[in-house]
């Protein structure tokens, strides 16, 4: 799903940089040796030349779209997105007088109590500093101005419907904050969809927000049915965001749908990728960073850049995540009967124990789950990583892009979701020990 001019803009960008669209085989930059570039906060901040050859040496495809960007204006002295304005963008929660404003046909108020700003006058000397930081960067930070929010927060009952999260008669993950020309406006924060609700009913990104229905959202801020039935066979951008649903977002803006899975951040720091086509080979803090720091500025449309200082923080909040947890943690016959077929089915080969993930990449063709995300010409590799089955019974939707609901239904061999091929074969007493095992893990 994607909206015209957005597609125009990206297909405009593909042809002046002359990228073509075919897969290439990912490798490190010129500097694969990580302890010459260790990880530095202070070098992050201050020096543009540091910056610059963490880039090249992490990112593993440079013949995309997202590459070429990032190539052509980050990290450049004196030019591109280094000279842009700096914004610690004031801001407050949207709360349920500001929904009850505008479903009145009023506008929102900026109103002095509450805005706050993120940059400490000092900057974090802890870890648990920067950590904490990185927290309110995540609940608090505005994104960009899209009037969708605040359509939806005219319409009664709207953003519980789509998967907001409410807190004390506040929304989780949208901020009223004062825009470049002084008016108050709605903005998502990366908690909308990154966040969710964890067994002590506090509000953390381990678990992604499943509930989240961008889709819905869209039709609901456009006016239209959202549960209105449409033909399979429809080809439209209305009829993806009807085939989107909760837990999943399409971000590519190439006009094919190619919805990935909201992604989990809990144990990102064990994987050995960033982005679902690995686009970043994730050596430490500072490549997180740098990953943070250009998606807050695209983001934002390039009108700006967020304090770096804040990008550091989020990065190292999100390397101090802990994996989801087992969801039937206590060993059972079934579970151990389970592990022992894990391994004889080699599928630690490439989820290998204890972080079960790799270093490996697996290509578009072996793994034969819909390609269309990873032949995007915005972000083609050629390869998918390979997840983290850490917390895999608290995961699902399953895949790149959320298309098995369960584990049950993951190792059916009639399944209709192609791909995956590994452990369709097994008989239905060897599939329960495998799914009781990945519980437990």
């Amino acid at each position: 799903m994607s909206t015209s001019p957005a597609s125009l803009a990206a297909l405009a960008l593909l042809l002046a940089l002359g990228v073509a669209g075919a897969a290439c085989g990912p490798g490190p930059g010129p500097d694969p040796d990580p302890d010459t570039l260790p990880d530095s906060a202070e070098r992050f901040l201050d020096d543009t030349s540091y910056r610059r050859a963490i880039l090249e040496r992490d990112l593993l495809a440079t013949d995309n779209v997202y590459a070429q960007r990032r190539l052509s204006w980050y990290a450049i002295e004196g030019q591109g997105w280094d000279i842009l304005p700096e914004r610690d963008l004031r801001s407050r929660p949207l709360d349920s007088d500001d929904a009850a404003r505008l479903q009145a046909g009023m506008s929102i108020e900026l109103r002095a109590e509450g805005m706050t700003t993120l940059l400490p006058t000092t900057l974090p000397e802890t870890d648990a500093q920067w950590q904490a930081l990185g927290r309110r960067v995540m609940m608090e930070y505005p994104l960009r101005v899209d009037p969708m929010y605040a359509t939806l927060a005219g319409i009664p009952g709207a953003l519980a419907d789509v998967g907001f999260i409410e807190e004390d008669g506040q929304w989780l993950g949208l901020r009223v904050f004062e825009a470049e020309d002084g008016a108050a406006r709605v903005s998502p924060a990366c908690s909308q969809c990154h966040f969710s609700t964890d067994s002590s009913g506090s509000a953390s990104p381990v678990l992604a927000n499943k509930s989240m229905d961008i889709g819905r959202a869209f039709l609901l801020s456009l006016g239209q049915d959202p549960d209105l039935p449409i033909p399979e066979d429809e080809d439209s951008p209305m009829a993806d965001l009807h085939r989107l649903g909760p837990g999943r977002v399409d971000l590519l803006l190439d006009d094919v749908f190619n919805p990935y899975a909201i992604p989990d951040m809990g144990g990102i720091v064990d994987q050995p990728y960033l982005q679902q086509n690995a686009n970043w080979y994730h050596r430490g803090t500072v490549t997180l960073a740098m990953r943070c720091d250009t998606l807050f500025i695209t983001a934002g449309s390039e009108r700006f850049r967020i304090p770096r200082a804040l990008s550091w923080a989020v990065a190292a909040y999100l390397r101090s995540l802990p994996p989801p947890s087992p969801l039937e943690p206590e060993p059972s016959a079934q579970s151990e009967a389970g592990e022992l077929l894990f391994e004889e089915q080699a599928c630690n080969s490439c989820h290998s124990p204890p972080t079960f993930t790799s270093e490996m990449l697996v290509s578009l063709d072996t793994v034969g789950t819909d390609p269309a995300a990873g032949e995007s010409f915005v972000r083609v590799t050629g390869y998918y990583r390979i997840p983290s089955l850490r917390g895999v019974g608290r995961t699902a939707p399953y895949l790149h892009h959320g298309g098995i609901e369960n584990l049950e239904l993951f190792f059916d061999p009639q399944r209709e979701e192609p791909g995956h091929p590994w452990g369709l074969d097994l008989d239905p007493d060897e599939r329960e020990q495998l799914i009781a095992f990945l519980r437990s893990i």
